[in-house]
């Protein structure tokens, strides 16, 4: 899971009881949030305050966009619009998709968000819960998928940088990192809280979600540690003076690797005091979340027993 860094007490809730968020953009001239329910637009910050910005028509769907700014797509004529970049709202002046029109079944959805990149030409659909098709905006036909099996749809997919998104899932929280232009697959897994609605500070590089009891909340985009295996040795069977690999990994809350920690490791008495040395007492965890020492068995050929313990700091 990522680790949440800020939680509000404020809550930002529509105006209008009973009224829903249903997308959620980074505006980086505002450095904060837009935010579209069924009945208002709203400026919402990473405190949780939220100053209604306006009403939106019911004709637009709010999807995501490169550098983080929001489009919008017409349910009536099937065009994506740009937004302004001083006040994010739709610009019917200007078209993304001159040449093919994005009809219902391709459409964003209050439950299932896409995404538009009209500088590489190409768009982003969702036609399961495990997969995402990319799309020409040329023509439409389809140049790519991604497999995600996140078992959900994605409620946003929005960007982080050039040639990569973030899918996030309402219901479990979980969020895919992927490439969609280069090579096109998954590069990361994660997990938020349960959420309204949530999206990607591309500023900073943080998520930030509105949750279901309305707080907002910020995460930074590292998987928190949860689980420091025990060390084993590979291959398992220790031999004498010679350098034996021994490692240990770093998970997160949900089994997620946890690259770059300092694990410390320790040689500790079994009994017959300490046996041997190590290469390295302090190691860095590598993409996969695997630190690694050496272990050098004692040079007087006496068995015995000792014990290598790994421990990792959180500051």
């Amino acid at each position: 899971m990522y680790e949440k860094i800020f939680e509000s007490t404020k809550l930002a809730q529509p105006v209008v009881a009973g009224d829903s968020w249903q997308h959620l953009c980074y505006v980086s001239t505002w450095d904060a949030f837009l935010s579209q329910s069924g009945g208002e637009w709203a400026r919402v910050f990473r405190d949780g305050a939220r100053v209604k910005f306006g009403k939106p028509s019911g004709s637009y769907a709010m999807l995501g966009r490169v550098k983080g700014f929001p489009a919008y797509w017409s349910q009536w004529t099937f065009k994506v619009h740009p937004a302004f970049e001083i006040n994010g709202l739709p610009n019917p002046n200007e078209v993304l998709n001159p040449n093919w029109n994005i009809g219902y079944s391709l459409g964003p959805s209050s439950s299932s968000g896409k995404f538009i990149d009209d500088v590489n030409q190409v768009y982003l659909h969702q036609p399961s819960a495990n997969r995402i098709d990319i799309h020409s905006l040329e023509d439409g036909r389809k140049v790519g998928e991604i497999v995600h099996n996140a078992g959900e749809y994605f409620a946003a997919i929005a960007w982080v940088q050039p040639g990569q998104v973030a899918g996030l899932c309402r219901t479990s929280g979980k969020v895919r990192i992927m490439d969609y232009l280069s090579s096109p697959r998954v590069l990361a897994t994660g997990r938020l809280d349960p959420f309204k609605v949530a999206g990607y500070d591309s500023a900073f590089h943080l998520f930030f979600a509105i949750g279901t009891d309305y707080k907002a909340r910020v995460y930074c985009r590292e998987a928190w540690p949860a689980v420091l295996s025990a060390p084993v040795f590979d291959p398992p069977t220790v031999r004498g003076l010679k350098g034996n690999l021994v490692k240990t990994r770093l998970t997160g809350q949900d089994g997620e690797p946890c690259p770059g920690w300092w694990v410390h490791w320790e040689l500790a008495d079994a009994g017959g005091g300490l046996r041997g040395s190590l290469d390295n007492y302090v190691t860095k965890t590598d993409t996969a979340g695997w630190a690694k020492s050496r272990y050098f068995g004692p040079d007087d050929n006496q068995p015995g027993s000792g014990k290598i313990k790994a421990r990792v700091v959180l500051s």
